[in-house]
Parts: structure tokens; sequence; C-alpha cells
């Protein structure tokens, strides 16, 4: 008689799990993060960094097929809040300086990878770096874009 087993749950680390509750709380007052990033796939985060994919889709393209500069500068926005959370922090304060360096492009049906990392929370301001990769056929990741996004926190 075979024996099965089953794998245990698997447990939602608590930065992740803190991750998951401000993105679930935000998308809804958000238009443009629901429209652009409605299907991304929040899976890791760790104090201080958090990693997320998405498949790039029709509506990430710019009129030139590749991924619209727009999309990169939302998701440096995006990212740069919920590395904030990692930290603990419900509010992820107010942007006072995006900056996004475009390195290479992406096509619909690509994956993208994107990193958040909070390099330093303060009282009053968090500065946070963001990467965005593309995972090629070979395992490989290429830059796409690269940002950096400074958060004024309105701590009470």
């Amino acid at each position: 008689m075979a024996q099965t087993t089953s794998a245990p749950p698997t447990e939602v680390s608590q930065p992740l799990q803190q991750v998951l509750n401000v993105w679930n709380r935000i998308r809804v007052n958000s238009p443009i993060y629901e429209f652009l990033l409605n299907d991304v796939d929040v899976y890791h985060a760790e104090e201080g960094s958090f990693s997320a994919k998405i498949e790039v889709a029709p509506k990430h393209l710019n009129s030139k097929g590749g991924l619209h500069g727009v999309f990169s500068a939302c998701v440096t926005d995006w990212a740069g809040g919920l590395a904030i959370a990692t930290c603990g922090l419900e509010s992820t304060g107010v942007s006072t300086n995006i900056n996004v360096s475009y390195l290479s492009s992406a096509a619909v049906g690509d994956w993208l990878e994107i990193k958040g990392y909070a390099n330093k929370v303060g009282r009053n301001l968090a500065f946070t770096t963001i990467t965005i990769s593309k995972l090629t056929r070979s395992g490989d990741t290429t830059l796409v874009a690269q940002g950096s996004h400074t958060k004024y926190l309105a701590r009470r």
C-alpha cells in the first residue's frame, strides 16, 4: 500500500503578509495601480526587500511595441512603497523624488522580475531602490529599468 504525504501548508512570512495587506489596501484606491498591476504576483518579502513578477501585456506597451516608460515609473512608485511596507509600516508615505533609468525593453509575453529595496527608512524620509529585470529563456536576467524613490513619511 502506497503511503502519500502532503506537504505542510506554506506559511507566509510576516513581511510578506504585511506587503500583501498594504497592497490589497492601496490597490482599491488607485485606479492606475489596479489597471497596470492587477495581475502582479508578490511572492517574497523580508525586512527591507520584496520580489514580484508580472507578465508584460499589451496595456504595458508604448506605441512602438516596447515597454512603456510610464509603466516602469509606475512600478518604481509602487515598489518603493511596498519596500517600505516590509519594514512594518502601514502608511508608506508620499513621493518627494522619483528617478527611473531606462536600460532595455521588454515585449508582450516577457516576464518581468521586480525587486524593491528599502535602503533607509528614517523618521521622516525613506529611500528605496527598485530594479525591473526581464527573465530570459536561458534563465538569466536583463536589467530593463532601475529606479530610486524617496518618500516622506508622516509619522504620528
